[in-house]
């Protein structure tokens, strides 16, 4: 499982690797995208926890 650190820089290399092909052109558009970004990282942590307590797989 990836640690928290490693998703982060993930999600900061996709943001930028977005934003070459398809640069925000508003601010609202640059919030609406971090929120995106954000709840992935929630979705990643919640699976990762679910996994640690479960034995859940993917």
């Amino acid at each position: 499982m990836r640690t928290e650190e490693v998703i982060r820089d993930r999600i900061e290399a996709l943001q930028a690797e977005y934003d070459k092909h398809d640069p925000p052109s508003t601010e609202m558009e640059d919030e609406a995208e971090v929120a995106i970004l954000r709840a992935i990282e929630e979705l990643e942590w919640v699976l990762k926890e679910r996994e640690t307590e479960d034995g859940f797989t993917t």
